[in-house]
């Protein structure tokens, strides 16, 4: 698919992006983004947002999802290095709860494609990070949700130092585990 890979990472259809890359003298080219890799995918909606986030060493964003109508997500780091991280969150899911991570970066140029139906967080590694969203379907501020980023039921494995606790904002310090999610009856976290 013009220089692109996919590569899965066995959960659902959540995967890595590895971009068309290629350098001369002049500089580089990256292209982390092809329609027809995402409708291969699966990705049904067509791209409805592009933003970014900037966030400082040991920021912690997450873990975020959106309900009743949840988006699909592209996710790359254009400086710096992150921790990413995807959570299975579809009820019919043979893979519901479980998640995957990796590290996305400026010098990897990788991208992740999480599925609709996924929760997403990231922690920043390096003393800061340029990370850029795509996504698919319209944002609902009103279906805004997430779960903890420690839910023990999840087990995530955060490369954090003993003790060292990630930089939250108030909102996520807040989010409920796995356990409210499921007796909320999956909706808003």
């Amino acid at each position: 698919m013009g220089g692109m890979k996919v590569i899965p990472l066995g959960l659902g259809e959540m995967a890595v992006i590895e971009p068309f890359f290629q350098q001369d003298t002049r500089g580089s080219f990256c292209k982390v983004f092809r329609r027809e890799l995402l409708s291969a995918l699966g990705a049904a909606e067509e791209v409805s947002e592009l933003f970014y986030t900037r966030s400082k060493k040991g920021v912690l964003r997450g873990m975020h999802f959106q309900r009743p109508n949840p988006q699909w997500k592209v996710v790359t780091a254009l400086e710096g290095e992150i921790y990413d991280v995807g959570v299975d969150l579809r009820a019919d899911s043979p893979d519901f709860g479980r998640w995957r991570a990796l590290r996305l970066s400026a010098e990897n140029r990788r991208a992740v494609y999480l599925p609709p139906g996924f929760a997403h967080g990231f922690l920043v590694l390096s003393e800061g990070a340029l990370v850029a969203y795509l996504c698919g379907g319209a944002y609902d501020p009103a279906g805004d949700g997430g779960i903890c980023w420690n839910d023990p039921e999840i087990g995530i494995v955060w490369p954090l130092s003993p003790g060292e606790k990630p930089l939250l904002s108030p909102r996520d310090a807040a989010l409920p585990g796995l356990a409210e999610y499921r007796k909320r009856g999956g909706e808003k976290g």
